[in-house]
């Protein structure tokens, strides 16, 4: 009789062995990494537009990019935060281990392949990748002490416990292990930095090219970018959030600053500007701008706001007409009205100019149908006052408008042939 029980736990513990091996096993082949399709087992909300356009160049151009043993995991990709289609970070495995990390920014473009051997990287995704418990502990964002780089690292913890048999962290003993990643951006550096076609060390904040297959860059495919998704993922970025929130607190004091932004979101310096208007400058480089209005202004965007927005659109791409799109401006006033325009025309309508004495005449009348209207009490006759001034300078239909509501709705504002004003959540 005991022999028989003694039999019998030993067969029960077998038993659970083999189960619990199974359930390991399944975890660990649930990745299949020869398969072209991307599933996201982020612990963060990533970029996943970018992810999959750069899988589908990677594998056109595997043969050439690749300088090593290995497979990308690319449904463990991370975007650090980034929604501009710009910066990729995926671990490289060979064995079940992690060897590299494969960085690919994006230079205008242009993307790029680097393979960085940093061990603080690779501990970082190993464990990333491994089928332990994990969670996400947090992603900072700051400004390095040098004053040129704004860094963001991300965060996991996971859970070793002290008896595999047991190993969840509810019930078992063990112990957490925390890792990060870290990447940094260029904000104002020397043009050596600036010009750097790598990725920039998060340690030394030198342009580091790594190894593997950057090369000349490959290009990036260039798929169109609806409005309300362009104006979404800028409102996604903490750089440009922080900044909005900076003018919306100056809205009710009186003056106007500005703001502009470069396509990843670093902004520039704040502009003063005078009681009624900011002038941006020179606006190379950036695709947009926002600025505050005052009590005492119209809630709306002006004639000389509008006359800006053409100025980026030269701006993009050192004038290449494909990129005018990507231009806009935005504005913030002291009723909690926030609006933003941004260009729809191609690059020849944006070359259209203004005299001083049309814009003089253009804000002039601006103002007097802002008192026709009583547009501030309402955005619709804001938005009418708006669509008037568009025919009024010959650009109806080269611009589009936004109203993003206080609660952060996008909402694409519309004017039909019969001058019915409709505002639609974006989906």
């Amino acid at each position: 009789m005991k022999k028989k029980f003694i039999f019998k736990l030993l067969l029960l513990i077998v038993l659970c062995i083999s189960l619990y091996s199974c359930v390991h096993d399944e975890v660990t082949a649930s990745f299949d990494p020869s398969s072209k399709e991307y599933t996201n087992k982020s612990l963060w909300k990533e970029d996943e537009k970018y992810i999959k356009n750069v899988m589908k160049v990677y594998q056109e151009n595997e043969s050439k990019i690749k300088k090593s043993s290995g497979t990308p995991y690319w449904d463990y990709a991370t975007t650090m935060d980034s929604f501009d289609e710009s910066f990729l970070m995926v671990p490289v495995v060979d064995n079940g281990k992690v060897i590299s990390v494969l960085q690919v920014p994006r230079h205008g473009t242009k993307i790029y392949f680097i393979y960085r051997q940093s061990q603080n990287d690779i501990s970082f995704f190993q464990n990333y990748i491994s089928p332990r418990v994990k969670k996400a502990i947090n992603t900072n964002t700051n400004n390095s002490s040098k004053g040129t780089l704004v860094c963001s690292t991300k965060t996991i913890s996971t859970w070793y416990p002290n008896n595999e048999s047991n190993p969840d962290p509810e019930g078992g003993d063990g112990y957490w292990v925390s890792s990060n990643v870290t990447t940094c951006r260029v904000i104002d550096a020397p043009i050596e930095i600036s010009d750097c076609l790598g990725v920039v060390d998060p340690v030394t904040g030198l342009c580091d090219m790594g190894t593997g297959g950057g090369g000349t860059g490959y290009p990036y495919p260039d798929t169109p970018e609806t409005p309300c998704n362009k104006t979404r993922n800028n409102l996604a970025k903490p750089q440009v959030l922080e900044k909005i929130n900076e003018l919306r607190k100056q809205a009710p004091k009186g003056g106007e600053l500005g703001v502009m932004f470069k396509a990843d979101g670093v902004p520039s310096a704040i502009i003063q500007g005078g009681t009624h208007s900011v002038d941006f400058g020179d606006k190379t480089g950036y695709a947009g701008g926002y600025h505050n209005h005052t009590p005492t202004g119209i809630p709306m965007l002006s004639p000389s706001d509008i006359e800006q927005l053409l100025q980026f659109a030269l701006a993009q791409g050192n004038g290449n007409p494909m990129n005018t799109s990507n231009a806009y401006i935005g504005m913030v006033a002291p009723n909690g009205m926030h609006y933003v325009a941004t260009f729809n025309g191609n690059y020849n309508d944006a070359l259209v100019s203004f005299s001083q004495q049309q814009i003089d005449v253009f804000t002039k009348n601006f103002e007097t149908r802002n008192y026709l209207y009583q547009s501030s009490s309402t955005p619709e006759g804001l938005e009418r006052l708006f669509f008037k001034t568009l025919v009024e300078m010959g650009l109806d239909g080269k611009i589009n408008l936004q109203r993003i509501e206080i609660d952060g709705t996008i909402k694409t504002v519309t004017k039909d042939t019969n001058g019915i004003i409709t505002a639609n959540p974006c989906s």
